[in-house]
C-alpha cells in the first residue's frame, strides 16, 4: 500500500515527493551526488553538512591511522555505525521495511575506508565521501544511501512536515530513532516529532524529493574504473582488464589513489540524471498501483469450507489471466531495453495483486520467509494449521528445477509444512523453456510422490503479445 493509498490523497507527476511503498522497500536510493548538485534552495547546504560529518571522521584519526586500539579509531568506528533508517522505506529489504543498517562489523569497514583514505592523502579537500567506497568492498549503494539518509535525516524531518502541512494529514508525536546528533558525547539518540504514523510498522514516514533517487549512486566503483581503465591499463601494461571483481578494483584504487579525486572532479561536470520515478522503467513501485487497480475491478471471496490451498489456487489463476490476457506481462519488462526485468519483479507484481485477495480474506502474506536453509518467496498463513508456501522461478533461471525439487520441499520440510506451489514464469520460446513448460506437470506429480507433499505448480506465460489493434 503506498503512502499516498493509505492517506487518500491525490498525487501527479507535478509532486516534488516520492510516494513510497509503506509495507516493502523500494529498491531505490538517495544518491548523495543528486544532493550534491543542488544549487539554491533549502537542500543547498545539505551536502557540506553530509561531507562535514565526515570531515571529523579524518581529523579524529588523523595521525591515529595505524593505531586500531587507539580511542580515536574507536571512537571513529562509532560515528560510522548507522541504524538502517526504515522510515524512508528505500533499500534492498525483501521483506517488510527493516534492513541491516551500518553495524558495529560494517562499520569497522567504513573505518578502514577513511584509514586508507588518510594514508593516501585523501582526506584534504574530500568533496565526496562516496570516494571511500572505492577504497574497501561492500560500501555499496544500500549503504551510502543510509549514510546519507541517516546524517541528513533532520532534513528529512523538515521536508516531511512541509509537505504533511501543505496535504492536511493527521500528525502524530513519533519517536525517530537516530535523529538527533549529539557533538559533544559524538552519538546519534532517538527524537520525538510530529510525524506521518507508517500502519504496518507503526513508526514514523519520512519522505524524500524523487529527485534525489536512483538506482545506483552516479560516483561508485564501477564507474571508477571505467573512467581509469585506460589510463590503469597503460601504467600496467595490460593489453585488456576484462572480469575485473570488487576486490580488485579496491586494490587498484589504492594503488593510483590520485585517480579518485580526478574521477570525482570529471564527474562534477556532468548534470544530475535521477530515476525517473514518473515513468518508472525498471517497475521498482509503480507494480503496486497498477496491482491494486486489477483487484479492485476483480474480486475474490472466500468460499465457505475452502481451504488455504485451494483458495491460493484460485488467486494464482487470477495472476495467471492477469498476466497473459490483462496486459500484465508488459510490466515485466524493461521499457528502455525491452529485456526481461529481475526476477524480483515478478515477485513484487505477484505479490501487488495477492496481497489484497489476502487481506481480504483473513490470509496473511508473509515474504522472504527464512526456513532451514534460505527464504522462500511467499508464505500465505490462516491459522496455526492452514499454511502455504510458494516459490516463483523464471523458466530461464538455472536452479530452476531445484527451485521445485529440492529448494520448496526443504522448506516444506522445515516448517513442517504439507502444502507447496511452484510458479514457472515463460519468457521466450528458447528450447529450454520449451522443455521446462512440458516437463512441469510429470516433474511436480513425481516430487509430490517421493516427498508426499501436495505440491501444485501452474505457468504463467509471459511473452509479449500483440495488441488487440495490431491483430
Amino acid at each position: 500500500m503506498q503512502f499516498s493509498e493509505y492517506f487518500e490523497i491525490a498525487v501527479d507527476d507535478e509532486d516534488d515527493w516520492f510516494d513510497p511503498i509503506l509495507d516493502t522497500d523500494t529498491r531505490l536510493f538517495v544518491d548523495p551526488f543528486l544532493i550534491f548538485k543542488e544549487s539554491d534552495g533549502p537542500w543547498s547546504t545539505a551536502h557540506q553538512e553530509l561531507i562535514g560529518y565526515f570531515d571529523r571522521a579524518f581529523k579524529l584519526l588523523s595521525g591515529h591511522e595505524d593505531n586500531r586500539s587507539s580511542l580515536q579509531y574507536k571512537r571513529v568506528v562509532g560515528l560510522m555505525e548507522f541504524h538502517e533508517p526504515e522510515e524512508f522505506c528505500l533499500g534492498y529489504v525483501a521483506t517488510g521495511t527493516s534492513g541491516a543498517g551500518a553495524g558495529t562489523g560494517l562499520a569497522k569497514q567504513i573505518t578502514e575506508a577513511i584509514r586508507e583514505a588518510v594514508k593516501r592523502g585523501l582526506d584534504k579537500g574530500m568533496a565526496h565521501f562516496e570516494e571511500l567506497g572505492v577504497l574497501v568492498e561492500r560500501i555499496n549503494r544500500d549503504r551510502i544511501s543510509d549514510m546519507t539518509l541517516s546524517i541528513l535525516k533532520h532534513r528529512f524531518i523538515e521536508y516531511t512536515q512541509k509537505i504533511a502541512g501543505e496535504l492536511g494529514l493527521e500528525l502524530q508525536p513519533l519517536e525517530v530513532a537516530n535523529s538527533v546528533y549529539e557533538p559533544m558525547r559524538k552519538r546519534w539518540v532517538t527524537g520525538t516529532f510530529d510525524l506521518p504514523r507508517n500502519p504496518f510498522t507503526g513508526k514514523a514516514v519520512l519522505l524524500v524529493p524523487k529527485r534525489f533517487l536512483r538506482e545506483l549512486p552516479t560516483l561508485n566503483p564501477d564507474d571508477w574504473f571505467d573512467y581509469s581503465e585506460t589510463t590503469l591499463r597503460d601504467d600496467l601494461n595490460l593489453t585488456v582488464m576484462e572480469n575485473v571483481n570488487s576486490k580488485e578494483i579496491v586494490r587498484l584504487a589504492r594503488t593510483r589513489a590520485e585517480l579518485i579525486r580526478e574521477w570525482t572532479k570529471d564527474r562534477e561536470g556532468q548534470a544530475a540524471r535521477p530515476y525517473d520515478v514518473d515513468r518508472d522503467p525498471k517497475g521498482f513501485h509503480n507494480w503496486n498501483r497498477l496491482a491494486a487497480r486489477f483487484v479492485s475491478s476483480h474480486p475474490i471471496s472466500a468460499q465457505d469450507g475452502e481451504s488455504v490451498h485451494d483458495f491460493m489456487g484460485r488467486v494464482v489463476a487470477t495472476f495467471k489471466r492477469y498476466i497473459e490476457h490483462e496486459r500484465g506481462w508488459s510490466l515485466l519488462y524493461n521499457d528502455d531495453t525491452n529485456k526481461p526485468k529481475h526476477e524480483v519483479s515478478v515477485q513484487l507484481l505477484f505479490k501487488g495483486i495477492v496481497q489484497y485477495y489476502c487481506l481480504a480474506n483473513g490470509v496473511r502474506v508473509d515474504r522472504e520467509v527464512y526456513l532451514g536453509k534460505g527464504p522462500v518467496d511467499f508464505a500465505f498463513t490462516r491459522s496455526a494449521f492452514e499454511r502455504v508456501l510458494l516459490e516463483i522461478k523464471k523458466m530461464t533461471n538455472n536452479d530452476y528445477w531445484d527451485g521445485l525439487e529440492k529448494q520448496l520441499t526443504s522448506y516444506l520440510t522445515s516448517d513442517q509444512c504439507g502444502f507447496g506451489w511452484f510458479l514457472a514464469v515463460r519468457y521466450d520460446d528458447r528450447p529450454v523453456s520449451v522443455s521446462r513448460t512440458k516437463d512441469l506437470p510429470k516433474r511436480t506429480a513425481s516430487a509430490a510422490r517421493e516427498t508426499g507433499f501436495d505440491l501444485r505448480a501452474e505457468w504463467i506465460d509471459a511473452r509479449p503479445k500483440a495488441s488487440a489493434s495490431n491483430l
